[in-house]
């Protein structure tokens, strides 16, 4: 990728990381700096990571230098891997002469932001992360959460998804979107907010999900047992999930999402706790490339 960059006479600097935590450590020393453009080499949890700087950066300390106008950073991922489902949303080529040549054009159109935030409970504090493309509640966190932490495999979610189903009981939900007067409550499988289409792997979750358009595609599988699940992974990959009967789809801008028992809660692949949270979109929030 950087003799990609050199020919394609794009400067750049190369910042390693080395363990979790440091993709956001150096995006958001970078963005202080006046860094704008942000290209990271690595899978869908090194882009949340970043994300995760750079917008932690922003809501801490703003941009004084541009109070009237401000930045707005581009992230570009080169998929390196398990699942890369964000740059398949984004139908980004890995090859990277090509993905060098999209870069030199630059032509960024913006993208939009999921904020998810969990209340104060006992000691500790309320805290708020980030995702960029998919975030999941339930069974897919159940599965996520316990997936070992390097799973070099392009089916890792599916073998994981396979072996959790038959043990998973699931909770029952009660989701409160936008404007709604009463709470949907009912036991679900799972509850995707999605702002790409992709996720676990190529699971086509929300086909026709757009991640500029202010708002996320609430997907909702409801309870089922282990002999009807299996068809419903399948569907899952194949893309037509929405036609079956016991899913949900609607577009959402904000929804509050509590569970009994407590549901885990996951973004962009990475498990990031667990319910009672609120999930808000933030319109617009980054930049992005399109292939081809």
């Amino acid at each position: 990728m950087e003799q990609a960059l050199h020919q394609a006479g794009l400067a750049h600097d190369i910042a390693w990381t080395t363990g979790p935590g440091d993709g956001a450590r150096i995006a958001a020393a970078a963005w202080q700096q006046g860094r704008e453009r942000f290209l990271v080499a690595g899978g869908d949890g090194s882009v949340h990571d970043v994300v995760n700087g750079l917008m932690t950066a922003q809501s801490a300390h703003g941009d004084p230098a541009f109070p009237d106008s401000p930045r707005i950073p581009t992230v570009v991922p080169l998929p390196l891997g398990t699942g890369n489902d964000w740059s398949r949303s984004l139908a980004l080529p890995s090859d990277p002469a090509a993905l060098a040549a999209i870069i030199r054009r630059d032509h960024a159109v913006p993208h939009d932001v999921g904020r998810i935030e969990f209340p104060a409970s006992g000691a500790t504090p309320a805290r708020t992360c980030w995702f960029i493309n998919v975030a999941g509640a339930g069974f897919d966190a159940h599965v996520i959460e316990r997936m070992p932490a390097r799973t070099p495999s392009k089916f890792a979610y599916l073998a994981g998804a396979l072996r959790e189903l038959a043990r998973y009981r699931s909770p029952a939900f009660r989701l409160t979107a936008d404007d709604d007067r009463e709470a949907s409550i009912s036991r679900l499988l799972l509850a995707f907010v999605a702002n790409g289409q992709y996720c676990g792997g190529r699971m086509h979750v929300a086909p026709d999900a757009r991640q500029d358009d202010g708002a996320f595609d609430l997907v909702t599988i409801d309870d089922v047992g282990l002999l009807r699940a299996l068809p419903k992974l399948a569907r899952l990959y194949v893309g037509n999930l929405l036609h079956d009967p016991l899913v949900k789809h609607r577009l959402v801008t904000r929804v509050c999402i509590m569970a009994e028992p407590a549901a885990g809660i996951e973004a962009d692949g990475q498990f990031v706790g667990r319910t009672p949270t609120v999930i808000s979109v933030e319109r617009g929030a980054l930049r992005t490339l399109r292939g081809p």
